[in-house]
Protein backbone atom coordinates (compact mmCIF):
# COMPACT_ATOMS: atom_id res chain seq x y z
CA UNK A 1 0.00 0.00 0.00
CA UNK A 2 1.11 3.53 -0.78
CA UNK A 3 1.22 6.64 1.36
CA UNK A 4 -1.90 8.72 0.65
CA UNK A 5 -1.24 12.47 0.53
CA UNK A 6 -4.92 13.41 0.78
CA UNK A 7 -5.54 11.24 3.84
CA UNK A 8 -2.45 12.65 5.55
CA UNK A 9 -3.62 16.22 4.98
CA UNK A 10 -7.18 15.53 6.14
CA UNK A 11 -5.84 13.75 9.24
CA UNK A 12 -3.56 16.70 10.03
CA UNK A 13 -6.44 19.19 9.69
CA UNK A 14 -8.67 17.01 11.84
CA UNK A 15 -6.02 16.72 14.54
CA UNK A 16 -5.60 20.49 14.62
CA UNK A 17 -9.35 21.11 14.67
CA UNK A 18 -10.17 18.54 17.35
CA UNK A 19 -7.32 19.65 19.63
CA UNK A 20 -7.21 23.35 18.79
CA UNK A 21 -7.58 24.57 22.36
CA UNK A 22 -4.87 22.39 23.87
CA UNK A 23 -2.52 22.90 20.92
CA UNK A 24 -2.97 26.66 21.19
CA UNK A 25 -2.08 26.58 24.89
CA UNK A 26 1.08 24.50 24.39
CA UNK A 27 2.14 26.40 21.28
CA UNK A 28 1.54 29.73 22.99
CA UNK A 29 3.87 28.82 25.84
CA UNK A 30 6.57 26.91 23.94
CA UNK A 31 6.56 28.64 20.54
CA UNK A 32 4.91 32.07 20.53
CA UNK A 33 6.47 33.40 23.74
CA UNK A 34 10.06 32.26 22.91
CA UNK A 35 9.90 33.69 19.39
CA UNK A 36 8.41 36.94 20.65
CA UNK A 37 11.20 37.08 23.24
CA UNK A 38 13.81 36.64 20.51
CA UNK A 39 12.32 39.44 18.44
CA UNK A 40 12.40 41.73 21.49
CA UNK A 41 15.83 40.80 22.85
CA UNK A 42 17.78 40.24 19.64
CA UNK A 43 18.37 43.93 18.77
CA UNK A 44 19.80 44.52 22.26
CA UNK A 45 22.18 41.55 22.00
CA UNK A 46 23.50 42.01 18.48
CA UNK A 47 22.60 44.04 15.43
CA UNK A 48 21.83 42.18 12.26
CA UNK A 49 24.64 42.52 9.73
CA UNK A 50 24.02 45.12 7.04
CA UNK A 51 26.49 44.62 4.21
CA UNK A 52 27.57 47.41 1.86
CA UNK A 53 26.67 47.13 -1.80
CA UNK A 54 29.06 44.84 -3.65
CA UNK A 55 30.29 43.09 -0.50
CA UNK A 56 32.22 39.88 -1.14
CA UNK A 57 31.18 36.43 0.00
CA UNK A 58 34.01 36.44 2.56
CA UNK A 59 32.76 39.70 4.06
CA UNK A 60 29.24 38.31 4.28
CA UNK A 61 30.46 35.16 6.04
CA UNK A 62 32.55 37.17 8.52
CA UNK A 63 29.56 39.38 9.36
CA UNK A 64 27.26 36.38 9.84
CA UNK A 65 29.84 34.55 11.97
CA UNK A 66 30.23 37.62 14.19
CA UNK A 67 26.45 37.90 14.53
CA UNK A 68 25.97 34.23 15.49
CA UNK A 69 28.96 34.33 17.86
CA UNK A 70 26.94 36.74 20.00
CA UNK A 71 23.51 35.18 19.58
CA UNK A 72 24.02 31.39 19.25
CA UNK A 73 23.02 30.70 22.85
CA UNK A 74 19.69 32.48 22.37
CA UNK A 75 18.85 30.44 19.26
CA UNK A 76 19.87 27.19 21.00
CA UNK A 77 17.69 28.05 24.01
CA UNK A 78 14.69 28.90 21.85
CA UNK A 79 15.25 25.81 19.70
CA UNK A 80 15.24 23.59 22.78
CA UNK A 81 12.05 25.17 24.13
CA UNK A 82 10.27 24.87 20.77
CA UNK A 83 11.36 21.23 20.44
CA UNK A 84 9.92 20.44 23.87
CA UNK A 85 6.69 22.02 22.69
CA UNK A 86 6.67 19.96 19.51
CA UNK A 87 7.35 16.74 21.40
CA UNK A 88 4.57 17.59 23.85
CA UNK A 89 2.11 18.24 21.02
CA UNK A 90 3.12 15.01 19.27
CA UNK A 91 2.62 13.01 22.47
CA UNK A 92 -0.78 14.62 22.91
CA UNK A 93 -1.85 13.91 19.32
CA UNK A 94 -0.33 10.48 18.85
CA UNK A 95 -0.40 8.48 22.06
CA UNK A 96 -3.32 6.10 22.53
CA UNK A 97 -3.50 6.78 26.26
CA UNK A 98 -4.48 10.43 25.55
CA UNK A 99 -2.20 12.11 28.12
CA UNK A 100 -3.24 15.27 29.89
CA UNK A 101 -1.53 18.54 29.04
CA UNK A 102 0.73 18.21 32.05
CA UNK A 103 1.64 14.63 31.17
CA UNK A 104 2.29 15.60 27.54
CA UNK A 105 4.62 18.43 28.61
CA UNK A 106 6.40 16.02 30.95
CA UNK A 107 6.87 13.58 28.07
CA UNK A 108 8.25 16.40 25.93
CA UNK A 109 10.70 17.47 28.62
CA UNK A 110 11.99 13.94 29.10
CA UNK A 111 12.24 13.29 25.36
CA UNK A 112 14.24 16.41 24.48
CA UNK A 113 17.66 14.80 25.02
CA UNK A 114 17.21 11.71 22.79
CA UNK A 115 15.34 13.83 20.23
CA UNK A 116 18.12 16.40 19.99
CA UNK A 117 20.81 13.73 19.86
CA UNK A 118 18.97 12.09 16.97
CA UNK A 119 18.55 15.43 15.18
CA UNK A 120 22.23 16.28 15.67
CA UNK A 121 23.29 12.90 14.29
CA UNK A 122 20.90 13.37 11.37
CA UNK A 123 22.28 16.84 10.62
CA UNK A 124 25.91 15.76 10.91
CA UNK A 125 25.37 12.73 8.69
CA UNK A 126 23.55 14.62 5.94
CA UNK A 127 26.02 17.53 5.99
CA UNK A 128 28.95 15.12 5.81
CA UNK A 129 27.49 13.40 2.75
CA UNK A 130 26.80 16.72 1.01
CA UNK A 131 30.27 18.08 1.74
CA UNK A 132 31.90 14.82 0.64
CA UNK A 133 30.12 14.80 -2.73
CA UNK A 134 30.75 18.50 -3.40
CA UNK A 135 34.39 18.29 -2.32
CA UNK A 136 35.15 15.29 -4.52
CA UNK A 137 33.53 16.99 -7.51
CA UNK A 138 35.44 20.23 -6.82
CA UNK A 139 38.76 18.39 -6.73
CA UNK A 140 38.31 17.39 -10.38
CA UNK A 141 38.50 21.03 -11.43
CA UNK A 142 35.55 20.62 -13.79
CA UNK A 143 33.07 23.45 -13.22
CA UNK A 144 30.15 21.71 -14.89
CA UNK A 145 30.70 18.57 -12.83
CA UNK A 146 30.84 20.62 -9.63
CA UNK A 147 27.49 22.27 -10.46
CA UNK A 148 25.83 18.93 -11.23
CA UNK A 149 27.33 17.34 -8.11
CA UNK A 150 26.13 20.22 -5.94
CA UNK A 151 22.58 19.93 -7.30
CA UNK A 152 22.66 16.16 -6.81
CA UNK A 153 24.02 16.53 -3.26
CA UNK A 154 21.26 18.92 -2.21
CA UNK A 155 18.62 16.72 -3.82
CA UNK A 156 20.03 13.75 -1.93
CA UNK A 157 20.06 15.79 1.29
CA UNK A 158 16.36 16.58 0.80
CA UNK A 159 15.59 12.90 0.24
CA UNK A 160 17.54 11.84 3.35
CA UNK A 161 15.84 14.54 5.42
CA UNK A 162 12.42 13.29 4.30
CA UNK A 163 13.27 9.66 5.07
CA UNK A 164 14.41 10.68 8.57
CA UNK A 165 11.62 13.20 9.18
CA UNK A 166 9.67 10.97 11.59
CA UNK A 167 12.33 11.01 14.30
CA UNK A 168 10.37 13.35 16.57
CA UNK A 169 7.08 11.38 16.50
CA UNK A 170 8.98 8.12 16.98
CA UNK A 171 10.58 9.58 20.12
CA UNK A 172 7.43 11.30 21.44
CA UNK A 173 4.72 8.85 20.39
CA UNK A 174 6.53 5.50 20.30
CA UNK A 175 8.61 6.40 23.38
CA UNK A 176 11.88 5.49 21.66
CA UNK A 177 14.76 6.83 23.77
CA UNK A 178 17.64 5.50 21.66
CA UNK A 179 18.64 8.14 19.06
CA UNK A 180 20.08 5.54 16.66
CA UNK A 181 16.93 3.42 16.79
CA UNK A 182 14.83 6.55 16.28
CA UNK A 183 16.74 7.30 13.08
CA UNK A 184 16.67 3.72 11.80
CA UNK A 185 12.99 3.49 12.77
CA UNK A 186 12.12 6.50 10.62
CA UNK A 187 14.18 5.08 7.74
CA UNK A 188 12.42 1.72 7.96
CA UNK A 189 8.96 3.25 8.37
CA UNK A 190 9.29 5.40 5.22
CA UNK A 191 10.84 2.66 3.07
CA UNK A 192 9.48 2.77 -0.46
CA UNK A 193 7.53 5.97 0.23
CA UNK A 194 10.29 8.58 -0.05
CA UNK A 195 9.10 10.06 -3.35
CA UNK A 196 5.46 10.49 -2.31
CA UNK A 197 6.43 11.85 1.09
CA UNK A 198 8.85 14.34 -0.51
CA UNK A 199 6.10 15.54 -2.86
CA UNK A 200 3.73 15.92 0.09
CA UNK A 201 6.20 18.00 2.10
CA UNK A 202 7.11 20.19 -0.89
CA UNK A 203 3.46 20.91 -1.70
CA UNK A 204 2.76 21.87 1.91
CA UNK A 205 5.90 24.02 2.12
CA UNK A 206 5.04 25.87 -1.10
CA UNK A 207 1.48 26.55 0.05
CA UNK A 208 2.60 27.65 3.51
CA UNK A 209 5.29 30.00 2.15
CA UNK A 210 2.93 31.70 -0.30
CA UNK A 211 0.21 32.09 2.34
CA UNK A 212 2.69 33.42 4.89
CA UNK A 213 4.17 35.96 2.46
CA UNK A 214 0.74 37.28 1.52
CA UNK A 215 -0.36 37.49 5.16
CA UNK A 216 2.82 39.33 6.23
CA UNK A 217 2.53 41.72 3.30
CA UNK A 218 -1.09 42.60 4.06
CA UNK A 219 -0.58 42.97 7.81
CA UNK A 220 2.61 44.96 7.22
CA UNK A 221 0.75 47.46 5.05
CA UNK A 222 -2.05 47.78 7.60
CA UNK A 223 0.32 48.21 10.55
CA UNK A 224 2.40 50.80 8.71
CA UNK A 225 -0.61 53.13 8.86
CA UNK A 226 -0.15 53.38 12.64
CA UNK A 227 3.39 54.72 12.48
CA UNK A 228 6.87 53.21 13.03
CA UNK A 229 6.36 52.11 16.65
CA UNK A 230 3.05 50.40 15.98
CA UNK A 231 4.48 48.78 12.85
CA UNK A 232 7.54 47.45 14.69
CA UNK A 233 5.61 46.00 17.62
CA UNK A 234 2.81 44.73 15.42
CA UNK A 235 5.16 43.06 12.94
CA UNK A 236 6.94 41.29 15.80
CA UNK A 237 3.65 39.94 17.13
CA UNK A 238 2.45 38.90 13.67
CA UNK A 239 5.77 37.19 12.89
CA UNK A 240 5.75 35.26 16.17
CA UNK A 241 2.11 34.26 15.62
CA UNK A 242 2.87 33.15 12.04
CA UNK A 243 5.80 31.03 13.16
CA UNK A 244 3.62 29.51 15.88
CA UNK A 245 0.94 28.58 13.37
CA UNK A 246 3.52 27.01 11.05
CA UNK A 247 5.01 24.96 13.90
CA UNK A 248 1.55 23.70 14.93
CA UNK A 249 0.78 22.81 11.31
CA UNK A 250 4.12 21.04 10.81
CA UNK A 251 3.71 19.13 14.07
CA UNK A 252 0.17 18.04 13.19
CA UNK A 253 1.38 16.92 9.76
CA UNK A 254 4.16 14.85 11.36
CA UNK A 255 1.63 13.26 13.72
CA UNK A 256 -0.72 12.44 10.83
CA UNK A 257 2.08 11.06 8.63
CA UNK A 258 3.43 8.93 11.48
CA UNK A 259 -0.07 7.62 12.23
CA UNK A 260 -0.69 6.66 8.60
CA UNK A 261 2.66 4.89 8.28
CA UNK A 262 1.93 2.90 11.43
CA UNK A 263 -1.41 1.87 9.90
CA UNK A 264 0.34 0.84 6.69
CA UNK A 265 2.86 -1.12 8.74
CA UNK A 266 0.12 -3.02 10.58
CA UNK A 267 -1.80 -3.74 7.38
CA UNK A 268 1.24 -4.98 5.47
CA UNK A 269 1.13 -8.73 4.80
CA UNK A 270 3.52 -10.67 6.95
CA UNK A 271 6.14 -12.77 5.19
CA UNK A 272 6.46 -16.23 6.73
CA UNK A 273 10.01 -17.26 7.57
CA UNK A 274 11.74 -19.55 5.10
CA UNK A 275 11.99 -23.11 6.37
CA UNK A 276 15.44 -24.58 6.68
CA UNK A 277 16.15 -27.23 4.04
Amino acid sequence: MKFDLDIAWRDAVRLMRDNSGILSAIAGIFVFLPYALVLVLLPAIASRPELPEGASFEMAMEAMNAFYAKTWWLFVLVGAIVTVGQLSMLALLGRRASPTVGEAISIGGKAILPAWLALILQSLGINFIVLLIVSIASLTGLGALAVVATAFAFGLALYLFVRLSLVLPIVAVDAETNPIRALTGSWALTKGQGGRLTAFYLLLAAGAIVTLMVALLVTGLVLSLGGPTVAEIGNSIVTAASVTLLVVLATSVLAAVHRQFRRLERSAPSVPPTADP
